[in-house]
């Protein structure tokens, strides 16, 4: 993943939009990069939440939090087909990306795959706004 593209992701203010972003995988170097790029975005509320705790506290804290955006790291919970057809059943609004890094690619709610060539790619898929220029 290419993170040098970020730095013009972050200097216009005007794209700001303020978004509640559950991440939920395992507490590793990974997770904790996608955590600091997504916290360094203005009026974003980023929660990250240790998959140790399972299945059950991710629907529990996405009930409690209404997050706009939930991001998974594949493992073999997160391709649990309770836990894709739970949140999207009740929340149909909600996007929900699995990132496989393994593989470089993003999988939404929808069924969409998209290969991460750069960090801006996630960025521009929690933001709703990914058009594919590669």
């Amino acid at each position: 993943m290419d993170f040098s593209a970020l730095g013009k992701i972050f200097e216009d203010d005007n794209t700001m939009k303020s978004k509640m972003v559950i991440v939920w995988g395992q507490d590793d170097l990974l997770s904790w990069a996608v955590n600091f790029f997504l916290t360094s975005r203005k009026d974003w509320n980023v929660v990250s939440l240790s998959s140790e705790r399972g299945i059950d506290f991710l629907i529990q804290e996405v009930e409690n939090l209404n997050p706009d955006v939930v991001i998974v790291y594949q493992t073999k919970c997160v391709n649990s087909a309770r836990l894709l057809m739970h949140l999207l059943y009740t929340r149909p609004e909600l996007t929900m990306l699995t990132v496989s890094p393994q593989e470089n690619f993003i999988e939404v709610y929808s069924k969409k795959q998209i290969f991460v060539q750069e960090v801006s790619d996630l960025i521009s898929v929690v933001e709703g706004e990914y058009h594919p220029a590669h």
